[in-house]
């Protein structure tokens, strides 16, 4: 088994069980395989944690990337904000990162490496707006970044835990709406 299959098998156990669920005997007994595979490529929970964070990441990129074959500046902000909120209250990749983002309060190495991680999110963000309202001071850019990021982080966790308060369609609703606000706020 490789080690990108056994993240898959990480990934599958936080977003199924959170991070309360999550040991080297869950992985092995979900990818079917002896504790010492795992061990093999994750010597330690944390170790696997952190690999499991990446993982993550990963998959949101090239998610991203997808969406940004829009021609249109604006557009390109729209699409982003978009998956930055869940389409589906089970989305794993959604439930693991929330996850994450309530391990790291605890855990020193885990918040090192989310603040990284959401750090290059944030400037990516900046930079799309950029693009949409090159015009904007960069201050402005980094607030509207920083308030489209707060607003995903909020809208995700209503997604996740309260899907009949908030479903996914009414998210989307209120993310394209502020995007749209933002964009004639900065000029784009």
């Amino acid at each position: 088994m490789s080690r990108e299959s056994m993240l898959d098998h990480v990934v599958d156990v936080i977003s199924a069980d959170g991070m309360a669920g999550l040991s080297i005997r869950a992985v092995a007994a979900r990818a079917g395989v002896a504790i010492g595979t795992v061990q093999h490529w994750f010597p330690t929970k944390q170790a696997m944690l952190l690999a499991a964070m990446d993982r993550v990441a990963q998959i949101a990129e090239q998610a991203s990337d997808a969406r940004l074959s829009q021609a249109d500046p604006d557009d390109r902000v729209r699409a982003v904000a978009q998956l930055l909120v869940p389409a589906d209250p089970a989305s794993p990749v959604s439930r693991v990162w929330v996850a994450f983002a309530a391990y790291a309060v605890a855990d020193a190495e885990v918040r090192a490496r989310y603040e990284q991680l959401w750090a290059r999110t944030h400037a990516g963000v900046v930079g799309l707006l950029a693009a949409a309202a090159p015009r904007a001071a960069a201050s402005a850019l980094d607030d509207a970044a920083s308030e489209l990021l707060a607003l995903a982080d909020g809208l995700t966790i209503a997604v996740l835990d309260e899907p009949s308060r908030m479903p996914p369609a009414r998210a989307a609703a209120i993310i394209r709406r502020r995007v749209d606000a933002l964009l004639a706020e900065l000029g784009g």
